[in-house]
C-alpha cells in the first residue's frame, strides 16, 4: 500500500503582499534528513531578519512510495529527463551556437550523447556517471542543461540517471515553504549558511554544493513548479495551483491557467527585450525576481 504525504504545518493560502517570495525547500533522498532538517531549520530560525519577515508556512515528509507512485521526480525534472534521453537532437539552433562558443568544436562534429546512452557506451553504474569529476572547464550549463565533457563524448545531463535511481521505497522527502519578505540576496545568504553548518558537521563534503543536499526554489516560476510537485493538503491531495502565491498572482493579471502550466514545462522560449530577441529559460531568466518582474518577463514571450 502506498503511503501518504505527512503534513505537518498546512499550506495556509496564497499571500497578496506585493514582495513575498514562497520558497520551497526540499530535501534530496541521498541526503540524512533528520541530520539535515535539524541544522536546516536553525539557520532560518537564527537568521538576524526583521520581525515577521521569515515564517516557515508548510511542512511534510513525502515517502518515496508515493513520489513513485505518482511519477514526481520524472514529472518535476521532466526537461532534463527529455534531454538526458534525446541529447542534441533537443538542442536548438540557440544552443547549439552556445556549444560551440564554449568548446570550439563544431556541433555537427560533437559526438554528444544523451546520460542515458553514456551509461551504456562507457560501461558505468549511474553512481560511477555522477561522481565523474572533471575539470571546470569541461563542464557547461545552457538553459539548465548541463553538458559534460569526457574524453571525447559530450554527456547531456550525466545526474539524472542517479537522482531517479535514488528515488525508492525507502526515501521520503522532507519538504517546507518559507514564505520570505526579504530581497532574494537574503534568501540565498539563508542557504549559504545552512550549507556552512552542515559542512562543519560533517554533512555536507568541501567539494560539494548544497544543491547535492537539498533544493530551493531559485525564483517566482521555479515556486510553480515545486508547488506542483511538493505542495499537498492534509486531505492527501495537491494544493490547488490556484492558491500558490505566484500563481494566484498571474491569474490576477488575466494569465490563463494552461499558458502558464505549459510555459513551465516547455520553458525554454524567445522573449522580446530592449536589445532584441533572446532565447531563454523561463525558470532560469525569472530567478531573483519579484512576482512584478517575473510576471513582465512572462508577458514579453513571443
Amino acid at each position: 500500500m502506498t503511503e501518504q504525504p505527512t503534513i505537518i504545518i498546512p499550506y495556509p493560502g496564497p499571500s497578496r503582499a506585493p514582495d513575498v517570495q514562497d520558497i520551497f525547500i526540499y530535501l534530496r533522498p541521498e541526503s540524512n534528513g533528520v541530520r539535515v532538517e535539524g541544522p536546516l531549520l536553525k539557520s532560518i530560525r537564527d537568521y538576524p531578519a526583521p520581525k515577521d519577515s521569515l515564517k516557515i508556512i508548510y511542512m511534510a515528509n513525502i515517502p518515496g512510495s508515493f513520489l513513485i507512485k505518482h511519477r514526481i521526480i520524472e514529472e518535476h525534472n521532466s526537461l532534463k529527463v527529455r534531454f538526458a534521453v534525446h541529447g542534441r537532437d533537443l538542442f536548438t539552433s540557440a544552443m547549439r551556437r552556445a556549444f560551440e562558443d564554449y568548446f570550439q568544436i563544431p556541433f555537427s562534429e560533437a559526438d554528444i550523447i544523451g546520460s542515458f546512452e553514456a551509461l551504456k557506451r562507457l560501461n558505468y553504474t549511474y553512481e560511477e556517471l555522477f561522481h565523474l569529476w572533471l575539470r571546470e572547464k569541461d563542464l557547461f550549463n545552457i538553459h539548465g542543461q548541463t553538458v559534460k565533457r569526457f574524453k571525447d563524448i559530450f554527456i547531456v545531463n550525466y545526474d539524472i540517471p542517479a537522482l531517479l535511481h535514488k528515488n525508492n521505497n525507502q526515501t521520503n522527502i522532507f519538504v517546507i515553504i518559507l514564505r520570505s519578505f526579504l530581497p532574494y540576496s537574503e534568501n540565498h545568504k539563508i542557504m549559504d549558511l545552512t550549507g556552512k553548518t552542515l559542512s562543519e558537521q560533517g554533512l555536507l563534503a568541501e567539494h560539494m554544493p548544497l544543491s547535492y543536499i537539498l533544493h530551493y526554489s531559485k525564483g517566482p516560476f521555479e515556486q510553480i513548479l515545486d508547488g506542483l510537485g511538493y505542495a499537498y493538503t492534509r486531505e492527501e491531495k495537491h494544493s490547488a495551483l490556484s492558491s500558490l502565491s505566484f500563481f494566484a498572482y498571474l491569474l490576477e493579471k488575466g494569465c490563463i491557467r494552461e499558458d502558464i502550466l505549459d510555459a513551465i514545462q516547455n520553458p525554454i522560449m524567445n522573449f522580446s527585450t530592449e536589445s532584441g530577441i533572446v532565447e531563454k529559460n523561463l525558470l532560469n531568466f525569472t530567478a531573483e525576481k519579484s512576482f512584478k518582474e517575473a510576471y513582465q518577463l512572462f508577458e514579453s514571450r513571443i
